[in-house]
């Protein structure tokens, strides 16, 4: 059922940012800024190999060490606690993971032993003296060779590298593709990139004997579900944890799980008594955090030779790394293979894989940015092979507003859209047709320039059972002082809550938008939650707020109704009063009422609470939590989107790659803030450059990670940054009470089809193609070579 709400002010204003001051200032407050008395310092022995039994682990020279108070194997460990809850899949239940290991190692740098010292130099110190005896096993880096009969198996309990299997097909597919005027069939891959927030992992453990109490503070994106997963493997009272999530440096997905490394350290404080801290360096987050991308595609579209595009056929394999949890980076994929366009015939089979590096997981689109990437690669091939023109093509197939609610292939229930309006307007915004006949005067005299379209699509608030929660809540409460103060049951890593939600707030009680505090990221006073992620917190956690907003302005109206006697439909909030819309002599000043809530609760109406505290909640709308008969669902709720268009110059004897413009309309729904949005969308598409130009995290045979500093991993810099030309258009959620999607992540999944797009429209008259990312100066030589000595021996 579609919902309409009335939305009032300041929602959709330029609200400068509540937090923007203190972190422009210096006076954040982050996990390393924090050090209690007697805090004792952790650093991790991690592996040299990538896969490898553990035959002994030497720590008598590290413990006799000046200022060492304890080292602790994976041995040690594991005779201590529960092993860490797995799955994703059925196959990696039956997997034993522990906060070190324990028999064998399975990628390069994973934690097996740890030392506790005075400081983090002392404790690095010992780390050098703990002297490791492996024995090592053959290394498996290749997703398709992990697949093999033979294979070394990187989780002996599982049995195979294959760890997570998912089929989809609809009735008819193979007809559709027999009969086809055209199949184009390619083979995409998208490579393996880090999140790198400015700010690494940190944690700070506090045990307290004598409350029997502990305290964490952890630059975590899911406070509470870190809480429940420390009371689980110590198998201490949940109500007796306390999680706090202070300032946090950007997460980009790689907070949103539990490692390692952070349910180990509740566990050393305990034993020893002491605050125990760890802060990460930038070297062990590119070994260790969460990877992202990394998959290949072989893929197939069908069409008609005026372009209609018939059904696609496509076979993913994942490398998920070591990983002892399917992430939902290939459901997502799965999903959503079909975007923007009418496909109503599909099929996958997508593959989890095993190998011995990190662990993969959540990353900036996760899945969503993969299926985008290589759907808007296919579009612009079969655009090239039935020579159409790029926009043309997708015109020809998008869903068109009408449509909308629609359903695609798989059960993805997309909210609305308006892809023509926005692809039109980037066009028009780029000047393409103009671009188009420059292109050809350039290309004379010897300037290879390149045109490339795409309209991605990044569906947004996930929910699914047992893992994501379908639901968010926000407490409000007025204090007998007048104080304001919003309770929210997610935290944030710079998305700008405290300023959105006081807005919405602000907005359904006429309480000023500078009186209201917003309380975030701190397990003990705030309501359950299951983190930021997904880019849900526009789709729930803010409709929360408003449900708690309009709540408590019911309550406040029932109170001035009852003093001033008329119904509260007939009151207004404003200027610290209630008044009669009618008459505004006839008022009660907020106070009073507040009074009145507290202190002569016989003047409240029959049958209401005492007190000023309401708590909102909403529900994640049309979410399936389990598939239909045909294996349709959809997990989903908001589908924002973006056109681009990008303009590239290549210069062909140094592979160098020249943004010449950017041009992108985003719809995000409407905008709760759109200067947070701008924001938001800027970042995003940087990220995105990055990752299709310079980022890539690269292994050699033996497992060995060959990106793990600045200097090895390139990220791009405001040198970079290219003319940006960004608009909106506005296609409200009609399922949600502001309207509003998801915006933080859309950004990033434009760039890679965009430029990969336009560099291959560059240099096409060479009879470059181009698969695989990222674009850097020696793949693009190597891609003119190779592409020169095919044409000679053409």
């Amino acid at each position: 059922m579609i919902m309409e709400f009335p939305i009032t002010p300041p929602i959709g204003d330029r609200v400068k940012r509540k937090e923007t001051l203190r972190f422009v200032t210096g006076t954040g407050h982050y996990v390393d800024d924090l050090l209690p008395p007697g805090t004792l310092h952790a650093a991790f022995v991690r592996s040299s190999c990538a896969h490898a039994r553990i035959k002994g682990v030497a720590v008598e020279a590290a413990r006799a060490m000046p200022g060492v108070h304890a080292v602790f194997t994976g041995e040690d460990i594991a005779h201590q606690v529960k092993p860490l809850r797995v799955g994703g899949s059925s196959l990696l239940r039956q997997i034993k993971l522990y906060p070190l290991a324990v028999d064998k190692v399975r990628y390069y740098g994973e934690p097996l032993a740890v030392v506790v010292a005075d400081n983090r130099y002392l404790a690095e110190d010992a780390v050098e003296a703990v002297s490791v005896d492996y024995s090592p096993l053959p290394v498996v880096i290749d997703p398709e060779a992990a697949m093999e009969p033979g294979a070394p198996i990187v989780h002996e309990d599982v049995g195979s590298n294959i760890v997570y299997k998912y089929h989809f097909a609809t009735d008819g597919i193979d007809k559709v593709f027999q009969d086809a005027d055209v199949v184009v069939r390619e083979r995409i891959r998208s490579h393996r990139i880090a999140a790198c927030p400015i700010e690494p992992r940190a944690y700070l453990a506090h045990y307290n004997k004598e409350e029997d109490s502990l305290t964490m503070w952890s630059a975590t994106a899911n406070p509470h579900s870190l809480r429940g997963r420390i009371g689980d493997i110590l198998d201490f009272p949940e109500g007796k944890i306390r999680v706090i999530a202070p300032d946090v440096g950007g997460s980009f997905g790689v907070k949103i799980q539990t490692y390692q490394e952070e349910l180990l350290l509740p566990y050393l404080s305990r034993e020893l008594g002491r605050p125990i801290k760890w802060c990460e360096t930038r070297v062990e987050h590119m070994r260790n955090g969460r990877h992202g991308r990394d998959q290949i595609h072989t893929i197939e579209m069908a069409l008609k030779k005026d372009g209609t595009m018939l059904g696609i056929k496509d076979k993913i394999i994942a490398d998920m790394g070591s990983t002892y949890t399917v992430d939902h980076s290939i459901m997502a994929a799965a999903l959503y293979m079909t975007g923007v366009y009418q496909i109503q015939n599909y099929a996958v089979d997508a593959f989890g894989i095993s190998t011995n590096k990190t662990t993969h997981g959540s990353l900036r689109g996760i899945g969503k940015a993969d299926a985008s990437y290589v759907l808007e690669r296919l579009v612009d091939i079969a655009a090239r092979e039935l020579k159409l023109d790029p926009i043309d093509i997708r015109m020809k197939n998008f869903i068109p507003p009408e449509a909308f609610p629609y359903r695609n292939a798989t059960g993805a229930l997309y909210d609305s859209g308006q892809y023509q309006l926005a692809l039109k307007r980037t066009a028009a915004m780029a000047g393409y047709e103009q671009r188009r006949k420059e292109q050809a005067e350039l290309r004379k005299r010897g300037i290879y320039r390149g045109i490339g379209v795409a309209l991605v699509m990044e569906p947004t608030s996930s929910s699914r059972i047992h893992a994501t929660g379908g639901y968010a809540s926000c407490r409000l409460r007025i204090d007998p002082s007048g104080a304001v103060t919003v309770f929210s049951s997610m935290g944030e890593q710079g998305q700008g809550h405290e300023t959105t939600i006081a807005q919405i707030v602000a907005s359904q009680t006429g309480i000023p938008f500078d009186k209201i505090t917003v309380i975030h990221g701190d397990t003990l006073p705030t309501p359950y939650g299951f983190g930021t992620g997904s880019s849900r917190s526009s789709v729930v956690l803010m409709p929360s707020a408003w449900v708690a907003g309009k709540l408590m302005r019911d309550k406040i109206l029932g109170i001035a109704a009852r003093q001033l006697g008329v119904a509260p439909e007939k009151l207004e909030i404003g200027d610290g009063k209630v008044f009669v819309r009618e008459n505004h002599q006839q008022s009660i000043a907020v106070m009073e009422i507040v009074r009145t809530a507290y202190g002569a609760i016989h003047l409240l109406p029959e049958n209401m609470e005492p007190g000023l505290e309401v708590t909102g909640y909403f529900v994640n709308p049309n979410i399936d939590y389990a598939p239909d008969a045909k294996g349709r669902m959809n997990t989903f709720s908001s589908y924002p989107y973006a056109a681009v268009i990008a303009v590239v110059d290549v210069d062909v004897e140094t592979g160098m790659i020249k943004i010449v413009k950017y041009a992108t309309v985003h719809d995000c729904g409407n905008m709760i803030n759109p200067q947070i949005v701008d924001t938001q969308q800027q970042g995003s598409i940087m990220q995105g450059i990055g990752a299709a130009l310079y980022e890539e995290l690269r292994y050699d045979e033996d497992g060995q990670l060959l990106t793990s500093t600045f200097m090895d991993y390139r990220l791009p810099s405001v040198e970079e940054v290219p003319e940006l030309a960004l608009e909106h258009i506005v296609t409200p959620n009609p399922f949600t009470p502001l309207g509003a999607k998801g915006a933080g992540e859309t950004g990033m999944l434009g760039p890679p089809p965009a430029l990969c797009n336009a560099v291959e429209d560059a240099l096409s008259p060479l009879g470059v193609k181009i698969r695989e990312t990222p674009l850097t100066p020696d793949r693009i030589l190597n891609l003119i070579e190779q592409a020169q000595a095919t044409s000679h021996h053409a």
